[in-house]
């Protein structure tokens, strides 16, 4: 090979190298993306919340805006995003967006809008400071301007409990479910006023309409173990004290009245067990004394 070819064969050589260098180089160019996220009237809001999500895989990107509104994420593969903007007190925004490798991307800049405040906020304001005759006012002013807005009559129903007036409030409980028939916080609140009523079969008719799963207060299992126990519904009173226990395993009380029902039952060994309970749980209590008092008879 004369040197006019080897200086050819040399120069494909290199041009073949360059090609494939260059080939790789490009396969690792990523995109980046940025932006603002402002209020309404342009202020920046600071902590918003910008979740990037790749469409291609689901990969996720999170970060936050600093003290100027703004955001800022490299190293991202192109190609197609959702990205959400979420923000205390603005309602979330999402938008989707293909991320360039080989351009520059234009900032996308984000305006949050406020969540829109409740017709029942003063109510509600006046229910926390325990003004439930203001509060009971107000809910009937916002109802008379909208009568289409249910929420308002299960407000009114726990202003009429707080008031001492339980059948004015089963009745505003009930036409809330009227429209809402699965509302959980309804249905808990009318078997809970029907059982201090001592009206054990409404009270229940309500409760087993609920998702047990949902449901996380042990005190809701227990009140209903105690009037169905107060009744004579033994067997059914100590189902509802062990669902107290599932939830609470420390649930003094429910040990306490599982025994009673034990004892009732003559189920004698499983009345010591939940007694003894009460005794290692709190042992300076009133229910530990009287459990004292329990087991030495039972001896």
């Amino acid at each position: 090979m004369n040197l006019s070819k080897k200086l050819l064969a040399i120069i494909i050589a290199f041009s073949s190298l360059f090609l494939i260098s260059t080939g790789f180089a490009f396969s690792k160019v990523f995109a980046m993306a940025s932006g603002t996220v402002k209020s309404k009237d342009g202020k920046p809001i600071e902590g918003a919340k910008v979740i990037l999500l790749f469409s291609e895989d689901g990969a996720k990107y999170e970060l936050t805006t600093d003290e100027k509104g703004k955001w800022r994420k490299a190293n991202l593969r192109p190609g197609t995003y959702t990205i959400g903007f979420i923000a205390d007190g603005y309602e979330p925004q999402n938008i989707n967006t293909t991320l360039s490798a080989i351009r520059e991307n234009e900032p996308i800049d984000i305006r949050l809008l406020p969540v829109p405040e409740s017709p029942l906020s003063a109510g509600d304001s006046l229910y926390g400071q325990q003004k439930y005759e203001e509060a009971l006012q107000e809910y009937r002013k916002v109802l008379s301007e909208n009568q289409n807005l249910y929420e308002a009559y299960e407000r009114i129903g726990l202003c009429y409990y707080r008031l001492g007036d339980p059948d004015k409030a089963i009745e505003n409980f009930q036409r809330v479910l009227e429209k809402a028939p699965q509302s959980r916080d309804v249905l808990i609140n009318l078997s809970a006023i029907y059982f201090e009523k001592g009206q054990l079969e409404e009270g229940l008719r309500y409760f087993n309409q609920l998702d047990e799963k949902s449901l996380s207060d042990p005190n809701l299992f227990y009140n209903a173990g105690v009037l169905l126990f107060k009744n004579n519904q033994t067997e059914l009173a100590g189902q509802y004290f062990k669902k107290c226990l599932e939830l609470d395993a420390n649930f003094v009380n429910g040990y306490y009245q599982l025994g009673l029902v034990n004892l009732n039952k003559g189920d004698l060994e499983g009345a010591k067990r939940n007694f003894e309970k009460v005794i290692e749980l709190a042992p300076e209590s009133e229910k530990a004394a009287i459990s004292k008092k329990i087991l030495e008879n039972m001896k």
